[in-house]
């Protein structure tokens, strides 16, 4: 039985293997590789803002095939975020398109190869120039006012500036004033004929912080914007402060020639002061520190000038016991704030003595004061000091902190005369004389 089963088997793996002799070797089934075209990459135009001569550009692309297959694109232009189909069946990589000023533009290309496949660019875009854009002129600013008073307040509320374009006389206003709700812009300085023109800023009104009021400082920025022409920002560094907030005062900033819709720009900065009300100048009566002083105001190229402060303590040898005989003086510059009515003296040179005989250091003056134009006479209080090599001789001399004149343009006054009591002129005389 065994043997019959060995022979079977034998049988079958002889079979087998005849099968195996028998089959035949086939050939491998070929296939063909299809070379679509490359994704395309721009040529012309750059995207951004393109100056255009004429009415139409060129779009150009690069594609490849590596199966040489002919160039077959679609073309898609327009206006719209998705561009329409303008032409099929382009059979080179560039096509021309009617444009107009100050549009922007969408494209895009597909192309398609012999055997139907499809390869689409992104989608690029330009926006051709408008030679006539219009000129947007902006002012902003930023203070310092926190490092000052240790307050942080927006720059708007801290101070309103108002914008102003002048004509070349800068004086005549090319258009009214320019005050927004919080920074300001004009939009249509193209709208103005040709010619120099002058922007400048002054303050409408600044923030009232009580107690805590000082004086800080404003940086401006003007910004220039014609679509795909300009795109400037001018900066001006604390080129004005909030301490004159009124339309008497003004900062010029820049200069701006229009020709036709071209603008240039130059900076030319300049402040602008009122001329001293010229019912300041004359002879004034008064008390100053308790004396009959000389004091005369005279307005030389504009500027308020002083004489005479201080004469009559200062030569005063039995009360004060100052007793220095004046040899000269320099009238001081006077500052003016129309906007609220206040003096200033910058320290300054201002007055040469003898004492004994030997000339004595120059005193400077500086001081602080106002003036009050609403009566009949004009009224000044003045608190100044006098400074003698580097000495204060209100602190040092006499014990204050200031000499006071309080005095006016009425002539009546000099016939009664404002005199310090007897009590403060014997303090007086109790001081030392400040050593020489």
């Amino acid at each position: 039985m065994k043997r019959k089963n060995l022979i079977f088997v034998m049988l079958l793996v002889l079979s087998a293997l005849l099968t195996i002799q028998s089959c035949k070797k086939e050939s491998p089934v070929g296939f063909t590789e299809e070379q679509a075209f490359t994704i395309p990459t721009l040529v012309a135009p750059t995207q951004g803002f393109l100056n255009v001569t004429g009415t139409s550009v060129d779009l150009k692309w690069e594609s490849t095939n590596a199966g040489a297959a002919p160039n077959n694109w679609a073309v898609y232009f327009g206006t719209g975020d998705d561009p329409a189909l303008i032409q099929t069946g382009v059979t080179t990589e560039t096509v021309t398109v009617p444009v107009v000023p100050g549009k922007k533009y969408n494209w895009k290309v597909i192309g398609t190869d012999a055997n139907g496949k499809t390869t689409a660019g992104p989608i690029w875009s330009f926006e051709t120039v408008d030679p006539a854009a219009l000129l947007d002129v902006s002012m902003a600013w930023t203070t310092d006012i926190k490092t000052v008073i240790g307050i942080d307040v927006a720059p708007d509320e801290a101070v309103n500036l108002r914008m102003l374009i002048y004509k070349s006389d800068k004086v005549t206003l090319a258009v009214p004033a320019i005050d927004g709700a919080s920074f300001q812009d004009f939009p249509d300085f193209s709208t103005l004929p040709d010619g120099d023109y002058f922007i400048a800023a002054d303050i409408a009104s600044t923030v009232n912080a009580g107690d805590f009021n000082k004086v800080f400082d404003i940086s401006i920025n003007l910004t220039f914007k014609q679509r795909g022409i300009v795109s400037e920002i001018i900066p001006f560094t604390n080129v004005i402060t909030n301490d004159f907030p009124c339309s008497d005062y003004r900062t010029f900033l820049v200069k701006v020639t229009k020709t036709g819709n071209t603008f240039t720009t130059e900076q030319s900065v300049s402040n602008v002061t009122p001329a001293p009300p010229a019912a300041l100048a004359g002879v004034w009566y008064g008390s100053d520190f308790g004396y009959t002083s000389t004091i005369v105001t005279t307005i030389v190229d504009g500027n308020l000038l002083i004489d005479g402060v201080g004469i009559g303590w200062i030569s005063d040898m039995s009360k004060t016991g100052w007793g220095e005989v004046p040899q000269s003086t320099i009238p001081a510059q006077v500052l003016i704030n129309t906007c609220n009515g206040t003096v200033t003296i910058p320290n300054q040179k201002f007055m040469v003595t003898k004492y004994k005989g030997v000339i004595q250091t120059a005193y400077y003056i500086q001081g602080k004061g106002t003036y009050n134009l609403s009566g009949t006479f004009p009224t000044m209080t003045l608190n100044y000091d006098f400074i003698q090599g580097g000495t204060s001789i209100a602190s040092a001399g006499f014990g204050v902190t200031s000499f006071k004149a309080v005095i006016t343009l009425d002539p009546a006054a000099a016939k009664s005369l404002e005199v310090a009591p007897r009590s403060v002129m014997k303090g007086l005389l109790d001081k030392p004389h400040v050593t020489k």
